[in-house]
């Protein structure tokens, strides 16, 4: 017969430990259904946690990816606004270097038109004989050459030499005008530079802001360097174009400089070697003159000689007459007709005369000459 036990059918055949082994195996079952049923339940929880963990690391890769794309964002917007700064900064330089170079070109034309208007006042002043100032420095060699006595002479060449002079001061005044618009445009370009120093150093402290600002963010740090690199590359643009400008300026002033002196130089050579070589040939007619001079003179006190002696010859010819007619009074009438043909046909009576008209030429001669 078989009975029911514990919910199973057990077999009247079997013993009393068969029976007991059998319980304790099915009480371990039991144990361990239970054991199982837990551990499913704790590895449900698990999964269920895993899946939350999950999700909610999920939810921080994209808030972390937002984040990055906004951090980009902005680094990329503050990069642009850092650019455009530089650029409206360098435009402005620009702007305000030709703006400068517009002043310093209109202040150059000015300064020419007041060397003009003083040039023309002094023109004006300086016109104390209009004929004379008139006249080319030609004109008054060819009055020098054709001069006939030495106060004209003189007067020319003092003409020539105040011209020469006058001439001189003017150039002088317009180097010194002209050196004194260089070295304002030295100075302003000096200022310039200054300037945009100071201009270069507030973009180094807003660059270093800037730089001490997004130091923190780790994404953008390429683009820093990037960025720097640029920034260097303006700067050193910068400095290399602010040196160059400087270069060219100092070269223009030295070529200006340099060609005013040259230029002056040779004017001023070429006109005193022109004055001295007229000034020479003056000097040659001059002494001729004074040579042709003396020539007279000493034609003249020969001739001067001849007449005395010819005078003491007459007094002598007189005294015989004389003689003659106390010797034969009654003679006179025919001894004075004859003292008057001796007179009218003597030929050395003709020969004083003509002494005399020479010697009033040459008198003549040097009055003209030497005054």
């Amino acid at each position: 017969l078989e009975k029911k036990q514990g919910g199973r059918m057990v077999s009247d055949f079997m013993t009393p430990c068969q029976v007991a082994g059998d319980l304790d195996k099915e009480k371990q079952i039991a144990f361990l259904l239970k054991e199982l049923d837990i551990l499913r339940a704790n590895n449900k929880k698990l999964q269920d946690k895993l899946s939350e963990k999950d999700k909610e690391l999920k939810t921080i890769m994209l808030d972390l990816e937002l984040h990055k794309r906004a951090t980009e964002a902005k680094v990329a917007e503050k990069t642009a606004a850092l650019v455009e700064e530089v650029y409206s900064a360098q435009r402005e330089r620009d702007e305000a270097v030709m703006a400068r170079l517009r002043l310093a070109n209109e202040e150059r034309d000015d300064a020419l038109l007041r060397a003009k208007h003083l040039e023309q006042s002094l023109k004006e002043l300086e016109n104390i004989n209009p004929e004379e100032n008139d006249m080319t420095l030609q004109e008054l060699l060819n009055r020098i050459n054709n001069a006939d006595t030495s106060i004209a002479i003189q007067k020319n060449g003092a003409v020539i030499v105040d011209r020469l002079y006058r001439t001189k001061e003017r150039k002088k005044k317009i180097i010194a005008e002209e050196m004194n618009a260089v070295i304002e445009e030295r100075d302003a370009a000096l200022s310039q530079c200054k300037r945009l120093e100071q201009e270069l150093h507030h973009l180094k402290e807003q660059n270093q802001t800037s730089a001490n600002n997004t130091r923190h963010l780790t994404a953008e740090n390429n683009q820093e360097r990037a960025l720097k690199e640029k920034l260097l590359a303006m700067k050193q643009e910068r400095e290399t174009a602010v040196q160059r400008y400087r270069q060219l300026e100092e070269e223009i002033q030295t070529l200006r400089s340099l060609s005013q002196e040259v230029s002056l130089k040779d004017q001023f050579n070429c006109t005193l070697s022109t004055y001295e070589n007229a000034l020479k040939s003056r000097e040659d007619i001059v002494t001729i003159t004074l040579r042709q001079n003396e020539e007279l003179a000493t034609q003249l006190q020969q001739a001067l000689t001849e007449r005395a002696n010819m005078e003491l010859k007459f007094q002598q010819a007189l005294e015989a007459a004389q003689e003659a007619n106390e010797k034969s009074v009654g003679t006179n009438h025919n001894v004075k007709d004859q003292n008057q043909k001796i007179n009218v046909k003597d030929p050395n009576h003709l020969k004083l005369k003509k002494i005399r008209i020479y010697r009033t030429e040459s008198a003549i001669r040097i009055q003209n000459s030497h005054p």
